[in-house]
């Protein structure tokens, strides 16, 4: 069995579901071969071909009708048992169609081709919306060809089973055997279903009307590009396989005029088109799809019709329309339908079903409808060309259908992943009108008093804002009187509004708010007044006084206008804060440089880099550029390997304003480590022309390593030995990272946009969101650079034997790896074993074995094995014997513990001086955390119990790790939520 799953590509766990999901599919398929050969044979035998227009315009409106019914039921008992109630009633009527024919109504055998018609799509739906429920989208370019090779399967042996058994029981009775199949199709769709969870009924709250449910993939549709044109291609590809099979049944039933041999014939043929199919589907859709991608593969059948349609224009025989049906249906089977069905699966599931629905009884249905006309009306006015040359017309149609499908497919991927991870506070698109409304509207909004006078300090300060927008002469009384609202932010947004109308008139009343007690108001005096320039004489002696201002934002801002216009002691005063031991000063002093162009400073700004608050270095490297551009290329390269993000950005950012003088250096950075996430994010800021070649390159050498460190991370074997965790751990941790750098250097040279999305999305939980971006990333990506990222994701991963593996690491160049293996090469004595080497003494502890507790804190859970690394070695160790006060209540919290053995009590001391225990931690236990997150006097003392010995860190080092790490953040949230909710209970 297990042979049998890797050669199919399934995974442990799967091939129960899609085992059954198969088996549906094959008697669904068998089935339906079995019974439409009957019908087609009986309503051929007794009406020819004279009355298929007719019937075309019939089963359009009956399928209309049928799917409004499909939405009624998904409505009111939930898509799973919608589903297989399908089936059902397809077989009760089946039976009364049969009970029918042996009373021999006059009208059955109509109705009876009707139902057939039907139940081609009703089982498509039944069969797919069963499948659906226990795949995603990368599932489903595995399962789906497999799922229609089982369909393609069916249809092969009930073609094959028809003939001799038309001979045996006759075409009437071959109904029977398509009933039982049904009944089959219930029973193994129910165990497929109850696998799925997917068996209970929606509530009342959920439950949509008849109408409602088709309304609802209709809107969903009109609103995505993908499915517009989905829909077009419905339309189309309805048409056209009615348009062949018109001339197909005509000619099959004039070489064949006896019902018993014209349905042996249909069985035989779709029989040996079937088997194609199935060959196709297992052989060579999955290869196409892996190849090419979904959206590319769905192009063959519209161009398959566009040949047909195209030779049966110059001429029309049997054996022609005979070969282009064997290869419409073998197609259609065997890749087609389940290609189609991916694309569909892709729509999130809420609303998947309704979606198909819409698309099977919507466009489906008005391409079978105009099918009928042109038939109708054509085939005694129309000569045999001129309908194939409309059938050529439309299949071109089809082909660019399919062409935006394939445009489309990738971008609807990225809307389904911002929806489930959306932006908030996305930017409104540039030179947008802010609120959606027009100046005019705005000022009917606005002018009057009513918004300027609102209680509401939020309405106040909208109103303020947008009075920016509108004429400076009209806006200038209201904002005038803004400045003496009791609200510092009404005032600070009035002086901006003011600045931005730019009359000098204004000026006196801004700086009559020199003095304001509020800093933020403060601060928009200096930068509205530095917005009147040099020749305003008032506005340069307020700068003047702002000089002395206690705020640091405000002196700064002050002194960068001055500097910039030559003031050598505002420039000193740059370079006084810049240096002060405050780090707000230094922040402020950074900031205030952004764009001043004075090359005496930039030293100053290199300076900054070295300082050991990230928001420092932050601000001074985006600083640097704008200063000295020619003196910040080599720092700010430099500053690419800071380990801080926001530092790097920056860093990024800076380079990008240099232009092409910094894509060398920043190109030369892609081979140092330390350097590479800064050095793509600078790309992302510089134009790479000419440079394609090297970051390809790149990205091929991040995909290499990336999939020979997976390969070797779960190669490792599950055991107690920690070490041994550890190097897997550090492995697969390194593979992700350079996939990431990968993908990145991927993006860079195309589909910058749905690559970034797609990259968010792969540290999700989701496996539905999960595979939509790997999905994103195939169909976008270059498919040199992610077609071997996508086996770390989608392959079964293959064991390798630990000597070989240590083996391999021995000349890995990646210092932490080829320090992890060795820790497994030449463990410490006692690194073995749950608790690892907590029983050696403190002062003999390796950083690496450091290292191996700290992944079993659970504050430090989140973090990859190689930033534990620097915590490691910040932590100092302290031995405690029993009794030892290791915290007093009371006194400031200037560090926090990490219990490596013992146990430690937390007592604290009520306000009759009475001590008592509230609890007691233990290894791997954080405690005496909250003073140094709260800043407050400790609120228990903490003693040890026993023998303790503990890692210690410093306040201002845990603040850092909180600041610099999120992941330990959240896991310090997690902890107290934990204690929180033990202390409640």
């Amino acid at each position: 069995m297990r042979r049998i799953a890797r050669v199919f590509g399934l995974r442990q766990g799967e091939g129960r579901s899609v085992g059954l999901a198969i088996t549906t599919s094959f008697f669904a398929s068998a089935g339906l071969m079995i019974g439409g050969s009957g019908i087609e044979a009986l309503f051929f035998a007794r009406y020819g071909v004279s009355k298929l227009p007719v019937m075309y315009l019939v089963l359009g409106a009956t399928m209309f009708l049928l799917t409004v019914g499909f939405g009624a039921l998904l409505g009111r008992v939930g898509r799973g048992r919608a589903c297989l109630l399908v089936p059902a009633v397809l077989a009760v009527l089946a039976a009364v169609g049969r009970v029918a024919l042996a009373a021999d109504v006059g009208w059955i055998t109509q109705a009876l081709w009707l139902l057939q018609g039907a139940a081609q799509f009703l089982v498509a739906l039944s069969v797919w919306g069963l499948a659906g429920i226990v795949t995603d989208t990368r599932q489903a370019k595995r399962f789906f060809p497999l799922i229609g090779a089982g369909g393609v399967l069916g249809y092969v042996i009930g073609g094959f089973a028809t003939k001799p058994l038309a001979s045996a029981i006759g075409a009437p009775n071959l109904l029977l055997v398509w009933i039982a199949t049904l009944v089959i199709v219930v029973v193994v769709g129910s165990r497929l279903l109850a696998l799925g969870g997917h068996g209970r009924p929606p509530s009342r709250a959920d439950r949509v009307g008849p109408i409602d449910g088709l309304v609802r993939g209709w809107r969903y549709a009109r609103r995505s590009t993908l499915m517009r044109w989905l829909a077009l291609a419905s339309v189309m590809f309805s048409l056209l396989f009615f348009s062949l099979y018109l001339p197909f049944s005509r000619a099959a039933t004039e070489q064949y005029p006896d019902p018993d041999q014209l349905a042996g014939f249909f069985g035989v043929f779709f029989g040996v088109a079937t088997g194609a199919a199935f060959l196709l589907s297992l052989f060579v859709t999955n290869r196409l799809l892996a190849r090419f991608g979904v959206p590319t593969v769905l192009l063959v059948l519209p161009v398959l019709y566009l040949v047909a349609f195209g030779v049966l224009t110059v001429t029309s025989t049997f054996v022609l329309l005979a070969a282009f049906r064997f290869a419409q249906v073998a197609w259609l089977s065997g890749g087609a339908s389940s290609s189609w069905e991916a694309v569909i699966n892709t729509v999130p599931a809420d609303r998947r079903d309704q979606t198909r629905a819409f698309l099977y009884g919507g466009p489906t249905q008005v391409g079978t409808v105009l099918a009928g006309v042109i038939a109708l009306f054509g085939e005694g006015s129309l000569s045999p060309t001129v309908l194939a040359a409309i059938g050529f017309v439309c299949a071109a149609i089809a082909v660019v259908a399919m062409i935006g499908v394939r445009r489309a497919y990738p971008r609807e991927l990225v809307a389904a992943l911002r929806e489930g991870r959306p932006h908030v506070f996305d930017a409104a698109p540039v030179g947008s009108e802010p609120f959606g409304v027009t100046p005019a509207e705005r000022s009917a909004l606005l002018a009057a008093d009513g918004a300027l006078a609102d209680p509401d300090p939020r309405v106040r300060r909208v109103a303020a804002h947008v009075l920016g927008d509108l004429d400076p002469a009209a806006a200038r009384d209201p904002l005038l009187a803004c400045l003496r609202d009791e609200d510092a932010e009404v005032r600070a947004t009035a002086i901006a509004s003011l600045a931005a109308g730019g009359t000098s008139e204004a000026l006196p009343s801004i700086v009559s708010l020199l003095d304001d007690p509020d800093a933020s108001v403060r601060r928009a005096v200096v930068t509205a007044t530095a917005s009147f320039g040099p020749t305003a004489d008032l506005a340069t002696s307020t700068i003047h006084r702002m000089l002395e201002d206690p705020d640091p934002v405000v002196r700064s801002r002050a002194a960068a206008v001055l500097a910039g216009e030559g003031d050598s002691g505002a420039r000193s005063l740059l370079v006084e804060l810049a240096g002060s031991v405050a780090e707000r000063d230094r922040v402020a002093a950074f900031g205030a440089m952004h764009g001043l162009p004075v090359p005496a400073l930039a030293a100053v700004a290199e300076a900054g880099l070295s300082d050991p608050v990230p928001a420092v270095r932050a601000e001074a490297a985006g600083a640097l550029a704008t200063l000295d551009p020619a003196y910040a290329l080599a720092p700010l390269v430099a500053a690419l390997a800071d380990e801080q993000p926001v530092v790097r950005e920056a860093a990024a950012g800076g380079l990008g304003l240099l232009g092409e003088a910094a894509l060398e250096p920043v190109i030369d950075s892609l081979a140092l480590p330390d350097r590479r996430d800064g050095a793509l994010t600078a790309l992302e800021h510089l134009s790479i022309d000419g440079r394609e070649d090297a970051i390809h390159a790149f990205a091929v050498e991040m995909v290499g390593g990336c999939v020979e460190h997976y390969r070797l991370g779960v190669a490792v074997q599950d055991d107690a030995e920690s070490s041994l965790g550890l190097l897997r751990d550090s492995l697969l941790s390194r593979s992700e990272q350079q996939a990431i750098l990968g993908l990145r250097a991927a993006a860079l040279l195309g589909g910058r946009t749905e690559l970034a999305v797609a990259i968010e999305n792969l540290s999700v939980t989701d496996p539905t969101q999960r595979a939509n971006a790997l999905e994103v990333i195939e169909s976008v990506g270059m498919h040199d650079v992610v077609n071997p990222l996508l086996t770390i994701w989608d392959a079964t991963p293959q064991r390798i034997d630990r000597d070989t593996l240590l083996q391999l690491l021995i000349d890995e160049p990646d210092d932490w790896l080829r320090a992890c293996a060795a820790l497994v090469v030449q463990p410490s004595p006692d690194a073995r074993t749950s608790g690892g080497p907590m029983t050696r003494t403190m002062s003999t502890l390796s950083p690496m074995e450091r290292v191996l507790f700290l992944r079993d804190v659970p504050l430090f859970a989140a973090l990859p094995p190689q930033d534990l690394q620097p915590i490691a070695a910040i932590a100092t160790e302290h031995a405690y014997e029993d009794g030892d006060t290791i915290a007093v209540q009371g006194e400031p919290g200037e560090e926090m513990h990490i219990i490596v053995s013992g146990e430690v009590a937390v007592s604290m001391r009520d306000a009759a001086g009475e001590e008592r225990v509230v609890a007691v931690r233990s290894q791997g236990e954080a405690v005496g955390e909250m003073a140094v997150i709260t800043h407050e006097p400790r609120v228990a003392t903490l003693l040890a119990r026993g023998s303790v010995r503990v890692l210690t860190i410093a306040k201002p080092q845990f603040e850092a790790i909180l600041r610099e790490r999120p992941d330990t953040a959240i896991g310090v949230i997690h902890v107290l939520s934990r204690r929180l909710a033990s202390a409640s209970g």
